[in-house]
């Protein structure tokens, strides 16, 4: 399956996984609660999600992680909507298995510990297991959090209505406001001299 058809079922999580007889891959969790299974690692798939929402991964990640004061586990924020935080789920076999895998805030419903692990429970009753400790998660939750209200302050756009202009320029004008056209006009005038 593509993984833009996966990404219309609401993408709620991405995680490494050893599968049997393929090796070291990615398991992607949707809200309508589809498992996939993809042949690639975590790090590809993160990779395909950068390109497929334009974005510089790189860039992204120092941005945010010269505001958190962080090297690495940056939260990531896709759009406003996808902000995913990493989250341990193993312990890597071979040298460039990834051990992170990305979890997306807006579906975290609870986070909870039990016999040494700590447990995040999705919206839509998935449970995930991760490494780390239930301090730790809640800290990277914490971060993504704060990454998504940035990104929303930074690509927040406001527009205008032309009604509203004409509105707020149909009314009279003030003894202020004359005086700044005024003071305008005398520095125009000394500038021209």
């Amino acid at each position: 399956m593509e993984l833009e058809t996966i990404l219309y079922e609401e993408l709620m999580a991405f995680l490494p996984a050893y599968l049997a007889l393929k090796g070291n891959c990615t398991v992607l969790y949707t809200n309508s609660g589809g498992i996939h299974e993809i042949e690639r690692t975590t790090r590809t798939v993160l990779d395909q999600l950068s390109r497929y929402y334009l974005m510089d991964l790189q860039a992204i990640k120092k941005y945010y992680g010269d505001i958190l004061g962080l090297k690495n586990l940056v939260p990531i924020p896709f759009n406003k909507d996808n902000v995913f935080v990493p989250i341990k789920i193993r312990k890597p076999i071979c040298k460039n298995d990834g051990s992170m895998g990305y979890v997306s805030i807006q579906y975290i419903k609870k986070i909870t510990k039990s016999n040494g692990k700590t447990l995040i429970y999705l919206t839509n009753d998935r449970i995930i297991e991760s490494l780390s400790s239930i301090e730790t998660v809640n800290r990277h939750i914490k971060n993504g959090h704060i990454v998504k209200k940035l990104y929303e302050e930074r690509h927040t756009t406001y527009t205008v209505n032309d009604y509203d202009i004409y509105e707020e320029y149909d009314k009279p004008a003030t003894k202020g406001d004359i005086a700044i056209v005024i003071n305008e006009i005398l520095k125009i005038k000394d500038t021209i001299k």
